[in-house]
């Protein structure tokens, strides 16, 4: 419980860090939060591209057309 306890309270700290404090930190948080986003629309794309495919087959096999 203490490891939880600790865990937050870290969390916490990073998460209400003020801004221009850290030159370094900000730099790293931003980097790890690009990162972070670019994968995240990059795996939307990819959900995105398979269902458009796949409806595409459904569309064209079944005849719809």
């Amino acid at each position: 419980m203490a490891e939880i306890k600790e865990k937050v309270k870290q969390f916490w700290r990073v998460v209400t860090f003020p801004d221009d404090v850290d030159k370094k930190y900000d730099e790293m948080c931003d980097n790890s939060y690009n990162k972070f986003a670019d994968n995240f629309i990059n795996l939307c794309y990819l959900i995105f591209f398979v269902f458009s495919i796949i409806s595409l087959y459904f569309l064209i096999t079944k005849e719809v057309l």
